[in-house]
């Protein structure tokens, strides 16, 4: 494949990052702060969204096949990508790694996720998401699963939106480079903390703002 046609992937890998999977996490993040009104409310959202008419297509084309694309897309850019750290050790630099290293993470967090949300509640036949997910975060190996994916899954789109404007040559210049730098460590704290706070809610420890 050739420089121009590996440009083109990488922007719409670049692109499917933002739209339509960021816009999914911020959804999925609102969704989950549910939580905070309590057990029926939780699970009456929940079950709302998934009476909703053509809800399984409207996944599968706008948030499973996108991430799926997404994803294997990445693991194949990462494989062609050149990491030089040690000769050029830049803080741009490290997080281009960790951008792929944390998409790897995701990835495979996701797919976890989706066993936790779609696949147990139906060979167990829980009646509550709420109380499934009150349980399963009780556990040690399930709580850190989620505290390293949510990590990753923020780091992932706040650094993923700085390259976004690199990528689709919105913001060229170094000036342009340095302040979206900083925007984008403000939008990973906001959104690890809801993450985090969503979590910890499940437990009993979250804030409500």
């Amino acid at each position: 494949m050739g420089d121009r046609s590996y440009f083109y992937w990488k922007r719409l890998h670049s692109l499917l990052g933002v739209v339509p999977l960021g816009l999914f996490l911020l959804v999925h993040f609102y969704n989950g702060s549910y939580v905070f009104l309590g057990r029926e409310a939780f699970d009456t959202h929940l079950k709302k969204l998934d009476d909703l008419p053509y809800v399984f297509p409207f996944e599968v084309v706008f948030i499973y096949i996108p991430i799926l694309f997404h994803g294997f897309l990445g693991l194949w850019l990462g494989l062609r990508a050149k990491y030089n750290n040690l000769s050029n050790p830049y803080f741009s630099n490290l997080r281009y790694t960790l951008q792929r290293i944390s998409g790897i993470g995701v990835f495979l967090f996701v797919f976890a996720h989706v066993y936790m949300t779609q696949i147990a509640p139906r060979i167990y036949h829980y009646t509550s998401q709420y109380d499934h997910f009150t349980e399963g975060m009780r556990e040690p190996a399930t709580l850190i699963v989620y505290l390293l994916g949510i990590l990753g899954v923020t780091f992932h789109f706040a650094n993923g939106l700085w390259t976004f404007g690199i990528t689709w040559g919105i913001t060229s210049g170094p000036r342009a480079q340095r302040a979206t730098t900083w925007a984008a460590m403000v939008i990973f704290v906001i959104t690890l903390f809801i993450g985090y706070n969503t979590i910890f809610a499940f437990l009993g420890k979250g804030i409500r703002i």
